[in-house]
Formats: C-alpha cells, sequence, structure tokens
C-alpha cells in the first residue's frame, strides 16, 4: 500500500509502529477518521472517499509521501545509478 501526502488522520498522529506491516494494519482497520488537505474534507478533489485503500497512485490526486517507502527506495536507486539529470 502506498501513502498519500494529503491523507491525513486524527487517532495515529504520534503513533509508532514497529514496521510497515503494523502501519498498514492500523491503516486498514479504518476505524479512524480520515480527510484529504485538498478538500479537509472526508473525500478528495475527485469526491471520492479518502481512506488509505482509495488514495493511490492510480488517483489524479495522488502524491505520494516522502515518507512512502517506495520513494525512498526509488531515489536511492536513482543516486546509485547516477542519474543524469544530476550535476556533481
Amino acid at each position: 500500500m502506498r501513502l498519500c501526502s494529503h491523507l491525513r488522520w486524527k487517532s495515529l498522529y504520534g503513533a509508532t509502529f514497529p514496521d510497515t506491516e503494523a502501519l498498514n494494519e492500523a491503516l486498514l482497520r479504518n476505524d479512524t477518521p480520515y480527510s484529504c488537505l485538498h478538500t479537509c474534507q472526508p473525500w478528495g478533489p475527485d469526491d471520492d472517499a479518502a481512506t488509505p485503500e482509495r488514495c493511490q497512485p492510480d488517483r489524479g490526486c495522488f502524491q505520494p509521501s516522502p515518507k512512502d517507502p517506495h520513494r525512498i527506495l526509488a531515489s536511492l536507486g536513482a543516486s546509485a545509478q547516477g542519474d543524469p539529470g544530476e550535476l556533481s
């Protein structure tokens, strides 16, 4: 599961998790109210629900969280391969 940088929830604020599996389980329980930073409502700019399973890359308003493990790994891969767009 990916995390959108615009997805917010209250009850998990400040919570820590031992690993990404524990975070995913907490998010999938859906016992927390979610909201979108674009609308400040429980739905996004496309009027679809703002929930972890709906706020995914196939949605037009999705932006990966800076803490998204997929994004971090991709940037490390580009650095290791010597991205031609980077200046030395």
